[in-house]
């Protein structure tokens, strides 16, 4: 599976209610630090970056997504991206779970349920708990 594709199944399993930029960025990221070997690579390259973990292609690969109208971008607060799922990416996500690792869909689905029960504030402390080289570069104070 591409990289792409684990991007338009992390938006799918976010139950309609979408995925913000910085929530998008640290599914994606827990996915590869928790089942690397099931996603394989080429995956996404994440430093360390104002508020954690990040790599400017998921948002490419996201805005791919939405061309081919499988994503829709909005910002419906006007502060922030959030992803959802249209129709026709809700369609192909189905096709596409058959083929990845059982492992890899478990972890993604937990990892999305997690991320969206979190504050963003909640979010960012814990993936710098967890991960303290990922916030090297952080404009996030406690």
């Amino acid at each position: 599976m591409k990289r792409q594709d684990w991007t338009l199944l992390a938006i799918s399993f976010a139950d309609g209610r979408g995925l913000s930029a910085v929530q998008l960025q640290k599914v994606l990221f827990l996915l590869e630090r928790g089942v690397p070997k099931e996603i394989g690579k080429p995956f996404y390259e994440f430093v360390p970056y104002n508020y954690g973990p990040f790599d400017s292609a998921v948002y490419e690969d996201a805005r791919r997504l939405a061309s081919q109208d499988f994503v829709n971008i909005t910002k419906p607060t006007g502060r922030y991206t959030v992803y959802n799922i249209t129709p026709e990416g809700a369609e192909h996500a189905r096709q596409l779970e058959p083929q990845a690792p059982p492992r890899a869909i478990k972890h993604l689905r937990d990892v999305v349920a997690w991320v969206q029960g979190l504050s963003f504030a909640e979010l960012v402390r814990a993936i710098y708990t967890r991960y303290p080289d990922m916030k090297a570069n952080s404009v996030f104070s406690f």
